[in-house]
């Protein structure tokens, strides 16, 4: 399995570059190009759903994902498009995915494929536990990676923890006053790191955003935004200026979250809504319901493996692993925990 791995990884990897570097000569047919080689390695029945869904969007000519990518490629480096799009659809979504389920037929459990790690308390010994801790998650196929810093000075401590593991990817999701010119610069040398920024739901160029999104831009990083809404925002977030307002700023994507008030019918209609954005009619930004999809994500990994992971997955992704949690327990012992309390 493993042998096989490596050998997969290097010749997508090969392939993956080969296609770049023709983006910029020919974005439609590369992208055409990178959607094939999706659906040559798929395994799964979901795997190949996907991708034939894919190859429907981008044969409409209207399709919003060359103009997409011919941002991506302008703006961002080209070794964080290989190594984000690696990690997360092959070593995370492919070959982590083959691993969790085998983990959930050997232990019987039930794995999130994502965790979400809100750093509330600092110290050099949490730094090591959470280290530790996504060594653990590695060994039973997680790959993805969500960091919640509360510190600015957070960030330098988890860009090395990214250095450690090449083959995971690592979500920055924090506040736009966390980028300064130093951060920025050192995550674009990083190439296993996405940055969401925090944005208001009443304007993406706020001025402490706008400086982020810059800075961001100016050294390359692949970055986006995320926003929370409510039934009092949501007609804010979801309008056309707001999504173009980001667009110009450099977003490749945007997440939007629900909060804790916000009725099922406001959710439905978010979902409705970033499904239609990152359909083949709809803007050059990948619109992220961030819950649903997730959760979406869970259950086709794990559709026909056993028992359905929803509780778990309601849990595991929007309470969060604290931090402080890791400095007394295993990963393992962590969902162990969180499975127990999902199902009562």
């Amino acid at each position: 399995m493993e042998l096989q791995h490596r050998l997969a990884r290097q010749m997508i990897d090969v392939a993956v570059s080969k296609a770049l570097e023709d983006m910029k000569g020919n974005t439609k047919r590369s992208i055409r190009n990178l959607i094939d080689l999706g659906m040559l390695f798929s395994k799964s029945e979901n795997s190949k759903r996907f991708f034939s869904a894919a190859q429907k969007v981008i044969a409409n000519p209207q399709n919003p994902y060359p103009s997409l990518a011919a941002r991506m490629i302008s703006d961002v480096d080209n070794d964080t498009i290989k190594k984000a799009g690696l990690n997360l659809g092959y070593d995370s979504l492919v070959y982590g995915a083959q691993k969790l389920r085998k983990k959930q037929e050997d232990l019987g459990l039930t794995f999130p494929w994502l965790l979400i790690f809100d750093i509330s308390e600092t110290s050099p010994v949490m730094f090591r536990k959470l280290e530790h801790c996504i060594r653990e998650g590695q060994e039973l196929g997680i790959y993805s990676y969500v960091i919640c810093p509360h510190e600015r000075g957070d960030i330098s401590a988890v860009c090395e923890i990214a250095k450690r593991f090449d083959e995971s990817l690592f979500i920055l999701k924090g506040y736009p006053a966390f980028i300064s010119e130093q951060i920025a610069e050192t995550i674009g040398k990083i190439h296993n790191i996405v940055v969401s920024v925090q944005v208001a739901d009443t304007d993406p160029d706020c001025a402490t955003a706008g400086e982020a999104f810059r800075l961001l831009k100016r050294n390359r990083c692949l970055y986006g935004f995320h926003v929370c809404y409510n039934e009092d925002t949501v007609n804010r977030v979801t309008a056309p200026a707001y999504i173009h307002s980001a667009i110009g700023f450099g977003n490749l994507f945007g997440a939007y979250i629900a909060e804790n008030n916000a009725s099922d019918a406001v959710r439905d209609a978010v979902h409705a809504f970033a499904c239609r954005e990152r359909g083949e009619s709809g803007q050059p930004l990948i619109t992220l319901d961030w819950y649903r999809d997730i959760q979406d994500i869970g259950e086709q990994i794990f559709s026909g493996a056993g028992q359905t992971e929803a509780p778990l997955a309601k849990r595991v992704y929007c309470e969060y692993i604290k931090a402080r949690d890791m400095l007394t327990k295993s990963l393992l012992e962590i969902l162990r925990g969180v499975q127990s309390c999902a199902g009562m």
